[in-house]
């Protein structure tokens, strides 16, 4: 038989698994071959060919510019007295060249950098920094300049002022700039994230003085890299802007462009590449989980592949599954939430992986930062995809010209984490007995455990014998970067193996390969940056999540024989305990692939203007082939063939989007920057599903092809859906203390229908740095910084599925006739419309010791209205729901607060402490009847809760739950309870999360670590049970021990009893206030330990540098939760593993 491949373009032929690795390796090599070409092309650039006879200076300054990159510069009227000359020059050094056309002149240059400065001969150019003997004329010819980074590269876009004048410019591509300098004038340069300089006119040269405005010099104590001044001569002003460690100007990725804490108005939160580093995850959520005030993650599953909750600032939507935050990774939007995994609870897809998530499938190693934007101001500009927050993920990228090979190696263990502690063989046969006492019974044929059929003395831990592998988990990472002139590269590849933790071989292995490049052209004008990253997938673990088969009878047969077969007469015994055994027979094969691409060019016809556009793909599909063989079935079924189940499910996601936007920048009255940028983005999206579920097939082998069973069934569906906005961006900085920010966008989306399509929206921010005050500046010399900020907007939301507004079909699962037919899939709503969600914010920022101590308060009021809603229909319609428009009104609040305190900082020693808490609040303020679906919703109360009866605890005479209806009358239970009766309110959503993480630093040794904490309610153990313990067939939780057992005792856990007659008072229990308890918690979730090789012990094993580490994740748990694990608080899903792990990094 044949097996046919998965490829997701219809109509174009599979190229199989094969051909597409050699065509992304051609696609590799095609642009390494480019970035080779380019450096040797640099390589060559620094010769020059000109001839003429009566050629000019200029024309020649001209050729050197154009063939070599170098900048010429020279002061008004030097040229005057140029003379032409001849030349026949055919590839002669750059050095030799000058040499010839200098020969005859009446001048003289000098070389600095990439740039090289004409000056008349016998013009002294003194050392930067000496004060020369002659004095420079009252009026002083203009000053030439250049700025470069730290690693010599030209600066674009570098404010040059000077102080207290309305004089000042910009730099240019090259990084030149030209300005009138008069002597004792201040020289301020400063870019956005680095140190500024301060520069001032001496006797005609410049020299270094402090920052005038900060008060604080340009560089630090710590020996840490500073701006400094190349070149002080009163002909070339050469300078080198260093990076600024200071938190304030680090940079902070935003809509369309960068920004700074310091002259941001808006709320962004940044997560580094070092910090993700330190966790020893395989989806980068895991490292942010608490990092981030205002965003909640939680891990549904601990099984490798799973799915991530991720809610920014609360529920706004009543369909709360659509309100993931928008997440873009390189300019391209991603999947947010889960993966169209298949969702077939009968085969186990669905709960063994609970959906997945899409960023699985992004290498965090791969990750440079993370910028999660959280008020409108940030998030206005992406339009309705951004209107419940945004994650910008920023992927590494090329940097500097020297070569160097990067390996980062870990490996080490996956472990279960916390989970309820069961009763032992002696406890659960004491309350069965006592359970059949309560009910006057005595032990029948059928209590196996009791009557001698097995062991009294035998016991199986069933967490430890399904769950209790310790996983192994290897991650290998590789990287290899460098480059010459205006063109860098890097390449890197990754291989993971994550075990699994369940009885089985199988685990989730992946494997990436990415490149990055930048290029140039020698003036610096023209940009590109490419990137590209595929990872392919497999996961063929079990399909089964054991975590609910824990529970089976401690002194039942082990399920497995001796040489590892199933024990099927021991299956046959008691179904209930131990058929999970025949789960491990199932067959999963999960083959996901990743391909995300983004090209990024940038253009400056002129130092004002910059034109961008930035182009992005992405596509994730996958095939899952799932498959029940004769062996889950017991050898005594002589049905087993035809019972046979295979399934093969395949999916396609697809993302495509282009952003052209061009930026216009002003300096005004050299205290006032302007920022304006206008642009469009383009975006389409299309998803495939298809499924094939084949019954009963003539051999085990044929499983993997559904085609081929006695009775198959086939799903297709496909979705499509494009959004276009128009926007354009104002921001205004003045005299670098007064902001403002105003965004417009237009936004069109293809889930409305023609005429509703387009909507306008847009947001305001205002931010004053009164630090920069003169009167608190000598009033309160301890503030360092301080700002205040506030934002407003209104943005639309469109959170509901394709094609709504017309009416839609799908296949009929039967057929008639020989025939399949269709039916109507959904009833059409041609007036909907957007969503609106309203939010403002106002925050305030403070800096203290020079910044040692850094806080950070916001306060956020988002109402989200016009709310699209899925309203229940009646049956005989036809249908079962009709989206519309509902003036539902939520209202979602709350406080957020940071502080970063340097507590030590010394040569040999630092500590560091991080702080952050956010408190939500949310109130359903408006629902009308028409749309109250959920008995839950209660106006007032938070949309994240749940309507319940009062729970009274046992009663002390009875031993049975006891409960008050509606009324005020206590019962235990009289059969008559209604919805009416539900009189409390309990949030489930949590009240306070946050984090506390040290640093800690002695010479080479480094420790980190964070513990996160969060108070919410949760469902108890007690809940989980559709009846008290004391039937045959599961164990239960060391809680029973504390049962009533006699009147008179006072507890919450009820007598244990045998009786099925218990099922009403149990349902009401699981609805009732006693379900639930403090889930509050706070757990040591990440430590890492390194050591740093000294430069010494580097070189003598020739290495650049080198550390080795260890790290743990989720190492220790504190709650007063009884049994569940606090954060996914389910019993029947694997809980987050603890992880530790021992790596190596260096660097060749």
């Amino acid at each position: 038989m044949q097996k046919k491949r998965y490829w997701p373009f219809p109509g174009l032929p599979d190229p199989g698994p094969i051909e597409k690795i050699k065509r992304i390796m051609r696609l590799t090599t095609l642009l390494l071959s480019a970035a080779l070409l380019q450096t040797h092309a640099t390589g060559r650039a620094q010769q020059v060919s000109i001839t003429g006879r009566q050629l000019t200076l200029r024309e020649i300054f001209k050729a050197i510019k154009d063939q070599t990159g170098y900048v010429v510069l020279n002061q008004k009227g030097v040229l005057s007295d140029a003379r032409p000359i001849a030349l026949s020059a055919n590839d002669v050094p750059l050095l030799k060249f000058l040499e010839l056309a200098f020969k005859s002149q009446p001048l003289e240059y000098m070389i600095q950098g990439k740039t090289i400065l004409v000056t008349r001969k016998n013009q002294p150019t003194p050392v930067a920094g000496t004060t020369p003997a002659t004095n420079v004329e009252a009026a002083p010819p203009p000053v030439n300049g250049v700025v470069r980074s730290a690693d010599g590269k030209p600066m674009p876009g570098v404010t040059v002022v000077i102080v207290g004048q309305n004089k000042g410019t910009v730099t240019a591509a090259n990084g030149a700039f030209t300005l009138e300098v008069a002597e004792g004038d201040l020289l301020r340069i400063s870019a956005v994230g680095f140190l500024p300089l301060t520069v001032k006119r001496v006797n005609g040269n410049f020299v270094v003085v402090k920052d005038s405005q900060s008060g604080r010099p340009d560089h630090n104590d710590e020996g840490e890299a500073v701006s400094s001044l190349l070149s002080g001569s009163s002909a070339l002003l050469s300078v080198r802007l260093a990076p600024s460690s200071s938190p304030l100007d680090e940079v902070q990725v935003m809509a369309y462009g960068t920004t700074t804490k310091r002259f941001n108005a808006g709320n962004i939160s940044s997560i580094s590449s070092k910090e993700i580093a330190k966790n020893p995850v395989n989806n980068v959520m895991e490292a942010l989980q608490g990092k981030v005030p205002g965003l909640f993650i939680q891990q549904v599953t601990g099984q490798p592949g799973g799915a991530f909750t991720v809610r920014m600032r609360g529920a706004a939507n009543l369909t709360t599954g659509a309100t993931q935050p928008l997440i873009i990774v390189d300019g391209v939007r991603f999947p947010a939430g889960t993966l169209p995994l298949s969702t077939n609870t009968l085969y186990g897809t669905q709960s063994f992986l609970q959906g997945g998530s899409g960023l699985n499938y992004i290498n965090p190693n791969d990750i440079e930062s993370v910028d999660v934007l959280k008020d409108i101001d940030a998030t206005a500009i992406y339009g309705s995809s951004g209107a419940y927050g945004v994650i910008l993920i920023t992927t590494k990228k090329a940097r500097g010209n020297r070569q160097a090979f990067n390996a980062n190696v870990y490996t080490g263990v996956s472990l279960m984490g916390k989970a309820p502690k069961l009763m032992n063989t002696e406890e659960y046969l004491m309350l069965r007995r006592e359970a059949l006492k309560n009910d006057n019974l005595q032990v029948s044929a059928q209590d196996l455990d009791l009557n001698g059929t097995w062991p009294e003395d035998r016991y199986t831990n069933w967490r430890k014998e399904l769950m209790g592998k310790a996983a192994a988990t290897t991650n290998v990472n590789l990287s290899y970067s460098g480059g010459a002139g205006n063109t860098n590269y890097l390449i890197s590849g990754s291989l993971r193996n994550t075990g699994n933790i369940q009885r089985h071989t199988g685990a989730n292995k992946d494997g990436s390969l990415r490149f990055a490049l930048n290029t140039g052209t020698t003036n610096n004008k023209f940009n590109m940056s490419l990137t590209g990253t595929y990872l392919s997938s497999v996961n063929d673990m079990v399909p089964q999540d054991f975590s609910g088969s824990v529970m089976a009878v401690p002194n039942a047969p082990r399920p497995f024989n001796p040489d590892g077969s199933i024990n099927w007469d021991a299956i046959g015994t008691n179904v209930n305990s131990t058929s999970f055994a025949s789960n491990i027979n199932k067959q999963y094969k999960n083959t996901t692939n990743n391909l995300l691409a983004n090209a990024t060019l940038t253009y400056r016809p002129t130092k004002s203007i910059t034109l961008n556009s930035v182009f992005g793909y992405n596509t994730i599909n996958g095939k899952e082939l799932i498959g029940n063989p004769t062996s889950t079935f017991n050898p005594s079924n002589i049905l087993a063939a035809t019972q046979t189940v295979g399934i093969l499910h395949q999916f396609s996601t697809r993302s495509i989007t282009i952003s052209p936007y061009g930026e216009y920048r002003k300096m005004i009255a050299s205290r006032g920057n302007l920022s304006v940028k206008i642009g469009a983005e383009i975006s389409n999206q299309v998803s495939q599903m298809t499924d094939i579920t084949g019954t009963g097939f003539p051999s085990d082998a044929l499983l993997v092809n559904p085609a081929i069973a006695t009775s198959v069934v086939s799903k297709y569906e496909l979705n499509e859906y494009r959004s276009i906005g128009t926007y354009g961006i104002v921001k205004f900085v003045w005299n670098e203390k007064y902001i403002a920010n105003v965004n417009l966008r237009h936004d069109g989306s293809t889930k409305f229908g023609p005429g509703r399509r387009f909507g306008n929206f847009g947001s305001g921010a205002l931010a004053w740095i009164f630090s920069e005050e003169k009167l608190l500046k000598d009033k309160l010399p301890a503030l360092s910084y301080g700002k205040l900020r506030v934002s407003s907007g209104v943005v639309g939301g469109d959170a509901i599925g394709d094609f709504r507004y017309i009416e839609t079909y799908q296949a009929m699962s039967g057929n008639y006739d020989g025939k399949t037919g269709l039916q109507p899939n959904a009833l059409p709503n041609p007036i909907l419309n957007w969503e609106r969600n309203f939010n403002s914010e106002i925050g305030l920022e403070l800096g203290f010791l020079d910044d040692k101590i850094m806080a950070d308060f916001s306060y956020y009021l988002n109402r989200a209205g016009n709310q699209l809603l899925g309203q229940p229909l009646s049956s005989v319609t036809g249908y079962t729901s009709y989206t519309l428009n509902s003036d539902a009104l939520i209202r979602n609040s709350g406080y957020e607060a940071s502080i970063t305190s340097n507590n030590i900082r010394k040569k040999h020693f630092s500590w560091t402490t991080r702080f952050n808490i956010t408190v939500p609040e949310s109130k359903l303020l408006r629902i009308p009847t028409q749309a109250n679906q959920n008995s839950n919703y209660v106006l007032g109360k938070p949309v994240t809760g749940v309507l319940l009866y009062k729970y009274n605890g046992v009663n002390p005479e009875t031993g049975y739950y006891s409960f008050t209806d509606g009324k005020g009358k206590t019962d235990d239970f009289s059969g008559s309870f209604t919805q009416a009766d539900k009189t409390e309110f309990i949030d489930l959503a949590p009240k306070y999360y946050g984090s506390l993480t040290n640093s800690f630093t002695y010479k080479q040794f480094s420790l980190d670590f964070s513990i996160n904490f969060t108070s919410r309610m949760g469902k108890n153990l007690l809940s989980n049970a559709l009846l008290p313990f004391g039937i045959f067939g599961g164990n239960g939780s060391t809680m029973w021990l504390d049962r009533w057992q006699k009147p008179g005792d006072q507890t919450d856990i009820p007598k244990v009893s045998t009786q099925f007659g218990n099922f009403g008072r149990q349902m009401l229990f699981n609805e009732s206030t006693g379900a639930y308890s403090d889930a509050t918690y706070a757990r040591l979730q990440n430590v890492s330990i390194r050591y740093t090789l000294s430069e010494a012990l580097n070189k003598r094993l020739h290495l650049k540098n080198g550390s080795v580490y260890l790290q743990g994740q989720n190492l220790l748990t504190i709650s007063k939760y009884n049994g569940l694990d606090p954060e996914n608080l389910n019993p029947s899903v694997i809980p987050p593993l603890r992880v530790i792990t021992a790596g190596i990094n260096v660097t060749l």
